[in-house]
């Protein structure tokens, strides 16, 4: 069941991205302006604007939105070792370090600590200006997701 050859392409990885951002679910209304920087085997880096829908009431980055990108970070992180289908979140954590405000650019950069047989780690951390904004951990449950037709990778 482990992946023993790795067949991804960098396109796998936009195409996971964007069937997050199709039109009608929850990611479009508030990561449409996620765009990926770079995929390697088992990273991603990505950045997004912080755009007045992001914000909260005191007008900072609302933590809300900080917890959905590293649920969507962990699963581009995985999609990044060949898997379409990037599992079923399991735990998923965040430790608030600093704010953000309307205009800043927030970077992604996330990466799979560990793939197992049924289990994937992944780190989020997440930057504005170089300045960690948040650092989060997103756990998943992958056993059904090595079967998925749309993965690139042999077992």
């Amino acid at each position: 069941m482990f992946v023993s050859s790795v067949l991804r392409s960098p396109e796998l990885v936009h195409t996971v991205l964007s069937s997050f951002q199709k039109p009608g679910g929850y990611d479009s209304l508030v990561l449409s302006g996620l765009k990926l920087i770079s995929t390697l085997n088992g990273r991603i880096t990505a950045e997004f604007p912080v755009e007045k829908k992001h914000l909260n009431r005191l007008g900072s980055v609302h933590g809300g939105l900080l917890a959905t990108v590293v649920d969507v970070g962990g699963s581009l992180a995985i999609a990044s070792k060949g898997f379409y289908a990037t599992g079923v979140s399991t735990d998923i954590n965040i430790s608030y370090i600093s704010g953000a405000k309307e205009g800043e650019t927030i970077r992604v950069d996330a990466r799979v600590d560990k793939l197992g047989k049924t289990l994937a780690f992944t780190t989020i951390e997440l930057y504005s200006d170089d300045r960690l904004v948040a650092l989060g951990r997103h756990n998943k449950f992958v056993a059904q997701a090595y079967a998925h037709p749309l993965n690139e990778f042999k077992q």
